[in-house]
């Protein structure tokens, strides 16, 4: 166990938290900051304590670098990093020795601008391949490849200027990826033409995520969500997803548009910018929440409603920081991790409430999460 000092010693420094990731195999989170990653343990009050902090990282030949994108890999024993100052590799960490123990040249031509799993619950197993997008082609990346591990029969390029911004993954391993257009791509495979392409709603798209079935998707943008229904109701591809078969001309989904009341925006006090929304995930478990947040706020929308057509139904908590990122645990729809540029927590989603001018006003405060329990 390691003390309280180390877990003052994280938050140290200017940097502040930039991103988390939280586990899927047990019961860690990890927050990055810097060029440090500071390791959560989410403990039995519901709240997380520091368990460790994962200092300087570097490449393999020892050069520190600042990582802008990570994901957890293979069952949680490794992360995915990106160096922003040399986008066409990735770095493998082994997070059980905590260093940098593998740099992946992706290729010479393609910078890699985003990654996500093979499938939506790839990270819970052994597997070494997963998807990486640059700004005009989509592609698979297989580390165990010699010299370049861009996999040449799966990688499909665009000669227009895409501008592809994000990319998430469903159960099966379908793929959706959106755009600074603000348009939608679904793939059933890499490599070839998608089969559905969603009209650009005119906004650039931040992020994006899909149910494991991948019948919704919720994409981002800075002042609003969208969720879109990929379920075609009509023509001779009835009841298959846009992933799967396109849309007739005559039927394209409509998607749905989730923004903040303007009364509320105007009890915030300050304009919203959306972080990245995400569904509640987890191999057995209905997706029924969508979690988000804007300055320092986290906004959970109820997913039941906005299926029903009530797309205003949403709860709020405010903290006395800025909220950098937060996501429900693994397999889990009641907790919400969240990283604050400096702190770190879990909150149970019964303590957020409904927004009036009181609930937005007055700031929840909260102790650093190296001394653990429950989020207030």
């Amino acid at each position: 166990e390691d003390s309280d000092e180390e877990g003052k010693k994280f938050y140290e420094g200017h940097e502040v938290n930039t991103g988390l990731a939280s586990g899927y195999r047990g019961d860690r989170t990890f927050v990055m900051r810097g060029q440090r990653i500071g390791v959560f343990r989410h403990n039995e009050d519901g709240g997380v304590d520091h368990a460790g902090t994962i200092n300087k990282i570097a490449t393999t030949k020892g050069k520190a670098f600042t990582p802008s994108k990570f994901m957890l890999h293979q069952a949680d024993r490794a992360m995915v990093l990106n160096n922003p100052k040399d986008p066409h590799s990735l770095y493998k960490m082994d997070l059980e020795v905590g260093k940098v123990v593998e740099e992946w040249k992706v290729h010479e031509d393609i910078p890699v601008s985003q990654i996500a799993p093979d499938s939506k619950f790839a990270p819970t197993q052994p597997g070494q391949t997963l998807v990486g997008t640059s700004h005009n082609a989509v592609f698979r990346i297989d580390p165990r490849l010699s010299g370049n591990k861009l996999v040449d029969s799966e990688w499909k390029q665009y000669v227009t200027k895409a501008a592809f911004s994000a990319i998430t993954t469903t159960e099966e391993g379908h793929l959706a990826v959106a755009s600074e257009k603000g348009d939608i791509r679904l793939f059933d495979t890499i490599g070839k033409n998608a089969k559905t392409a969603l009209p650009a709603m005119g906004d650039p798209i931040l992020g994006i995520d899909v149910t494991a079935s991948g019948r919704y998707i919720v994409a981002t943008c800075k002042t609003h969500l969208y969720v879109i229904d990929t379920l075609i109701n009509d023509g001779k591809f009835s009841g298959k997803l846009g992933f799967e078969r396109s849309f007739p001309a005559s039927s394209r989904p409509v998607p749905k548009r989730l923004q903040l009341k303007p009364e509320h925006v105007l009890y915030m006090r300050s304009e919203v910018s959306f972080t990245p929304a995400r569904f509640n995930i987890g191999p057995d478990l209905e997706e029924n929440s969508i979690v988000t947040s804007s300055g320092n706020y986290v906004i959970a929308w109820d997913f039941k409603k906005i299926k029903q057509g009530v797309l205003d139904k949403y709860e709020i908590k405010q903290y006395d920081d800025k909220v950098v990122q937060d996501e429900f645990r693994f397999a889990n729809d009641k907790d919400i991790v969240v990283a604050l540029e400096n702190n770190v927590l879990m909150v149970n989603k019964k303590k957020l409430k409904k927004p009036t001018r009181a609930s937005l006003a007055s700031p929840a405060r909260v102790t650093r999460s190296s001394r653990g329990g429950p989020a207030q």
